[in-house]
């Protein structure tokens, strides 16, 4: 007998709870939800562009033995001074959202209670429980560097500096002539490359089966000749760096706008450096989707909203990036500030509707029930 009056009592329980489930999950309407004073301040987003940019820096220094190239090892047009380049190898550009000061709203009475809102204020649903991502921070540091050794030139001859040095005299009198010394390391870079003419003629069947021996003897004899005609031509480190700016553009205000400077011999710079040349951002917007947007915005005889709701239907922006006139990138962008704010109508706002917005565009992702 107890075993059935504790089995109807587990029957009843889940019962219940399924009752009250059901209940919570149904949305209540605008006449169901508490009022209160006051309001709710919302923002809508206004849209911003992220310039990401790539670029590569060399720094170059002269050969000691510079002005001899030509003359002991045959190559011509040697620099004679040490250089730094710098030279843009990629660019991207992306949107983010962010409050639109010039769009800030206030939404009263019951149907304040059903706003969603972004970390920063922005409008992102009504009556849904959508969340919002938080938003990344980027940090460009300007003036990098490239790590060098401590020496560049860490073995400029295999012989003496020294004058007289042999068997008797450990040491000599004077010091050889640079050009003594280029010539030396000339007739060393021929020794060389015929030594590793010598080892790629060799007889295979005396090296290891798999070769490693003899790519580690080549490897290294390159690396042997590299380094003393280095001498001659002169020796490059080469780095890349990463920058990331973020311009938001007034749509009232300029179509042109820097996004960053730059100078192939000092890198990226920020935009108060006006030692570099500046990197425009260029805008040019869709007029058609405004005027038809703007035309459809308009309210239809008898129609009121009184909810204080608004959003955006975004424009299109095509953005390009100039150095001068030369185009280095361009996107099809939707940009909010670009499109038209309407006002949501009195009919959605019954409670039975959830709506989601899109976080950097304002527009209206989903209607939904």
């Amino acid at each position: 007998m107890m075993r059935r009056v504790a089995i109807l009592l587990i029957i009843s329980f889940l019962v219940a709870g399924t009752v009250i489930a059901q209940k919570s999950d149904k949305k209540k309407s605008v006449s169901e939800l508490s009022v209160f004073n006051g309001g709710v301040i919302y923002s809508l987003p206004r849209t911003g562009i992220r310039v990401m940019v790539e670029v590569s820096q060399e720094k170059f220094f002269r050969g000691p033995y510079s002005e001899f190239a030509q003359k002991y090892i045959g190559v011509k047009s040697v620099s004679s001074s040490d250089a730094e380049f710098w030279k843009i190898t990629d660019l991207k550009m992306e949107t983010f959202g962010e409050p639109d000061p010039a769009e800030m709203h206030k939404a009263t009475g019951a149907i304040a209670s059903m706003l969603s809102l972004s970390d920063d204020g922005v409008l992102i649903g009504i009556n849904s429980s959508v969340k919002s991502e938080a938003r990344k921070t980027y940090t460009s540091v300007f003036t990098p560097d490239i790590e060098l050794p401590r020496e560049i030139w860490s073995e400029m001859s295999m012989h003496s500096f020294l004058v007289g040095k042999d068997t008797t005299h450990h040491s000599g009198d004077k010091l050889k002539s640079v050009e003594e010394k280029a010539a030396e390391a000339a007739h060393d870079i021929m020794k060389l490359r015929k030594r590793k003419a010598l080892v790629l003629a060799a007889d295979y069947d005396k090296l290891p089966p798999d070769g490693k021996a003899y790519q580690v003897m080549v490897d290294e004899l390159n690396k042997i000749i590299g380094d003393y005609e280095s001498l001659f031509i002169g020796k490059s480190y080469k780095s890349t760096h990463k920058y990331v700016f973020e311009v938001v553009p007034d749509a009232k205000g300029n179509k042109a706008l820097v996004a960053f400077r730059f100078s192939a011999t000092a890198g990226v710079l920020p935009e108060s450096n006006v030692s570099g040349k500046p990197i425009m951002l260029e805008l040019d917007p869709n007029p058609d989707l405004v005027r038809n947007g703007e035309q459809k915005a308009a309210p239809s005889a008898g129609e009121t909203t009184n909810n204080g709701l608004f959003y955006r239907t975004p424009g299109l922006v095509v953005a390009r990036l100039l150095n001068g006139s030369d185009v280095l990138a361009q996107a099809r962008l939707s940009m909010a500030q670009f499109g038209v704010v309407t006002a949501i109508p009195d009919g959605l706002m019954s409670g039975e509707y959830s709506i989601e917005f899109h976080p950097v565009t304002g527009a209206i992702q989903r209607i939904g029930n």
